[in-house]
């Protein structure tokens, strides 16, 4: 067996923000929580072709350790803040090391959108 590294061995780690939103409810749309953490982000943001169309496509990517104060909470629907941008949570796969099957990270595809309008609760 050789030496297990991991993602957040390898690349630079970026701060971001994970919100947990409530949405819909009685007073609307509310961030309920937000918790800073470090994690590997992978920024997209470019035009597609799609049947002769081309189409916005700003899935980025963001490796978050297993550990976070927060793990529990991650799902699609959930947002996340980084480089002064908001992020939607649209998906999310387990990462884990080939050699020892240990979950090594969680992997969230995010989509761009604003929650400039969404209430901060505490």
């Amino acid at each position: 067996m050789g030496l297990s590294v991991s993602v957040f061995d390898v690349f630079v780690l970026q701060s971001y923000t994970f919100l947990s939103v409530s949405r819909g409810g009685v007073y609307g749309n509310m961030i309920t929580a937000s918790y800073n953490a470090l994690g590997v982000f992978k920024l997209r943001n470019e035009m597609v072709q799609v049947n002769n169309q081309e189409v916005r496509q700003s899935a980025a990517t963001l490796k978050v350790k297993p550990g976070e104060s927060f793990i529990s909470s991650i799902a699609v629907g959930q947002g996340i803040q980084v480089e002064g941008q908001d992020y939607e949570i649209i998906g999310q796969t387990g990462g884990r090391n080939f050699e020892t099957g240990v979950l090594e990270h969680y992997s969230l595809t995010l989509q761009v959108t604003d929650y400039s309008q969404y209430t901060e609760t505490s």
